[in-house]
Parts: C-alpha cells; sequence; structure tokens
C-alpha cells in the first residue's frame, strides 16, 4: 500500500513535532498516512533567530534525524512546483496576501503533488482555496489523527498545554474550538 503523504507548513510542524515526536515519515491509519516538510524548512528556521529561541529542540540531533527523511519529488515535479511557485507569489504580493516565500512555495509543493498541506495561515489559507489547493487545518489534522488512533485525548490536552505555555495558538479559538470537537479535554 502506498503512503499518503501529508505537507504540514512550517509553523503547523513546529506546533505538533515538539509534542508527537517522531511526526514526520511514520505511516498511520488504514490509508497509511504520512507528514511530510518540503525540503526548504531547514533554511527558514535557521534565518529566523527568534524561532530559533522559541523552538530551540527543533536542533536536537532527534528532530534532526526525524527531518533527513525529505520529501522526495520527481524532475517533472520540481519544475510543476518552479512554475506554480512562479504565479502563486506574484498573486500574493498583488493581493496583499503576505504570505511568506517558504510558505507559498510549501503551497505549490502541495498543489503539484497533489497533496494536502496543513495550515492555520490565513494568507496562505485563503491563497490555496483561490488556486483550488487542498488545504487543511490544524484541527483537520489532529481530528484525523484521533480517529486513526496517531493521538488520543491525552496527546491532544498536552498540545493544548504546550501551544497555551508557548503563547501561540494558530487562531484566538483554537483551544475553545478543539474542546468542541474532542469532547473530554
Amino acid at each position: 500500500m502506498s503512503i499518503k503523504r501529508i505537507l504540514l507548513d512550517s509553523n503547523a510542524y513546529l506546533r505538533l513535532a515538539n509534542s508527537f515526536h517522531p511526526l514526520l515519515h511514520e505511516p498511520f491509519g488504514k490509508d497509511q498516512s504520512a507528514h511530510n516538510l518540503i525540503p526548504e524548512f531547514q533554511k527558514e528556521f535557521d534565518k529566523n533567530p527568534r524561532l530559533a529561541n522559541k523552538f530551540g529542540w527543533v536542533n536536537q540531533s532527534d528532530y534532526i534525524e526525524n527531518r533527513k527523511y525529505r520529501i522526495r519529488v520527481t524532475r517533472f515535479q520540481r519544475e510543476q512546483i518552479n512554475l506554480i511557485y512562479s504565479y502563486l507569489w506574484p498573486h500574493n504580493i498583488s493581493e496583499g496576501l503576505g504570505a511568506s516565500r517558504i510558505d507559498v512555495r510549501a503551497l505549490a509543493y502541495g498543489d503539484a503533488i497533489e497533496i494536502p498541506v496543513v495550515t492555520d495561515d490565513s494568507q496562505m489559507r485563503e491563497l490555496g482555496i483561490t488556486f483550488d489547493i487542498e488545504v487543511w487545518s490544524l484541527l483537520d489534522l489532529l481530528k484525523i489523527m484521533y480517529k486513526s488512533k496517531r493521538i488520543e485525548l491525552s496527546n491532544i490536552k498536552t498540545l493544548l498545554n504546550y501551544l497555551k505555555y508557548i503563547k501561540d495558538w494558530p487562531y484566538p479559538s483554537f483551544e475553545k474550538d478543539a474542546k468542541k470537537v474532542f469532547r473530554g479535554l
């Protein structure tokens, strides 16, 4: 059975990986889903001292090791990614959306290889929806992980506590929405 890939944007990875380690390339559920990151993640992370300070665990050896298994694309897919990026980026700029280059690149990957992109970035979501790119929210992903028994309610509660501690809610009502979806939190 082939693995169904799910692409995480940088923020989704940073919010989930510490709570659900190892997060990447670990198949789960009946459809054998697995989380992936675009290869450019580490470059983006290394350029941003604020991220490095807030998420110091990212550069611990076991997390680095987990990220070594990168999403693979064919030469044709790479060309498609570049082509898609070449029209997504100018649209992002002209509409004043403010999605970062790496986030737009993640959408290009998702579109080119036809996999969902997980993000709660409103600009990314708007750009993805405009171009019919499959975009999931973090809450959508948590529901899938829970239904497939990849995580339990206690794991979700730990994640909510972590997000509260680091003051990094995907959006203001995330905790309230999560408690509605997952009864018993």
